[in-house]
């Protein structure tokens, strides 16, 4: 079995608020930062990344593997 690539994410919080969180994420291995305006967004921004990051490799390897 392949082992999957782990990813490192540092999420910093700078404000709460309307009930939601605000702040930085940073993918460490890519030294990219994003910010967000909430736990939404957040949560959009890392699906958005690994999935970017698993097609780009998958592409490298030869091709898609979605179907």
């Amino acid at each position: 079995m392949a082992r999957k690539k782990e990813e490192t994410f540092i999420v910093r919080i700078s404000e709460c608020q309307n009930s939601t969180w605000q702040g930085s994420i940073l993918w460490a291995e890519k030294q990219q930062r994003q910010y967000f305006r909430s736990a939404l967004e957040l949560m959009c921004l890392l699906e958005e990344a690994v999935e970017s990051d698993r097609r780009k490799k998958a592409l490298e390897e030869g091709g898609s593997h979605e179907k």
